[in-house]
């Protein structure tokens, strides 16, 4: 398993930004759970996972993917290409409509129905006091 591979590995399984930090962490921490497992990151540095980021953005870049991996200000993250959009907003559709509830429907029909119509001319016609 190499470094570009593990950093992959953490960045495509996680739904947020991930800091060199983040991601040294999650590698260093790795064999302590398992005292089985050998931990080849155990002494890992930010630098180097930095430099291995850098690289692996160089390389998406050269050979076209449907991701690319974007550095933001709260760390790095994989995200689908921007090409791509079309496609993966179909897996996405858009926010449904909300939905009133039967109390607030009620309070709106009377509203239209008696209006101009006072708070408390609400609350003696829906049988209910709101506070």
């Amino acid at each position: 398993m190499t470094l570009s591979q593990a950093l992959e590995a953490l960045l495509f399984s996680a739904q947020k930004p991930l800091t060199p930090a983040d991601l040294r962490d999650a590698l260093t921490s790795a064999g302590e759970t398992d005292e089985l497992v050998s931990n080849e990151f155990a002494r890992l540095k930010e630098a180097e996972i930095a430099g291995v980021l850098g690289q692996l953005k160089v390389d998406y870049t050269l050979v076209p993917r449907g991701f690319q991996l974007v550095e933001k200000a709260d760390g790095w993250q994989l995200v689908s290409h921007p090409d791509c959009a079309r496609w993966v907003r179909q897996l996405f559709p858009g926010p449904k409509p909300a939905r009133l509830s039967p109390p607030a429907l009620e309070t709106l029909a009377i509203i239209a129905y008696r209006q101009p119509i006072t708070r408390a001319d609400v609350e003696a016609v829906r049988g209910v006091t709101v506070e």
